[in-house]
């Protein structure tokens, strides 16, 4: 949780969807912005083992936390191409997760940005 200036943003990193982020709300009040990972990443050595929340569970996360704006992320990971290939595998496409949200929480508003693009949240 990022806040300051009468905005509270929640970065949710690296995460997979556990209880208690559907909990956040409770203990710090309204989000302005949710940065959520929607990229499924799973460790191919692992024996695909999920490690990073998929667009559907961002999407069910974002519903619980109703945020002003939601913003999915860590869609363009990438661990190269060999890297790809031989490590990781994961959905490069925000795509599912603006639609999940459209469907499960229709009156949050979805923006997707590119990586390194600037956001502002207007007062």
């Amino acid at each position: 949780m990022i806040s300051g200036g009468g905005r509270s943003v929640y970065f949710a990193g690296d995460t997979l969807l556990v209880p208690e982020l559907r909990t956040l709300t409770d203990r710090y009040g309204p989000l302005d912005v949710a940065l959520l990972p929607v990229n499924g990443l799973r460790i191919r050595m692992a024996g695909n083992k999920q490690v990073v929340m998929n667009a559907e569970e961002a999407a069910e996360l974002t519903a619980a936390l109703r945020p002003k704006l939601a913003i999915p992320q860590h869609y363009a990971f990438t661990g190269g191409t060999i890297g790809d290939m031989l490590f990781t595998k994961s959905d490069k496409d925000p795509a599912p997760f603006v639609e999940a949200a459209r469907r499960l929480v229709p009156d949050v508003p979805v923006k997707v940005i590119s990586p390194g693009e600037p956001l502002t949240v207007a007062p």
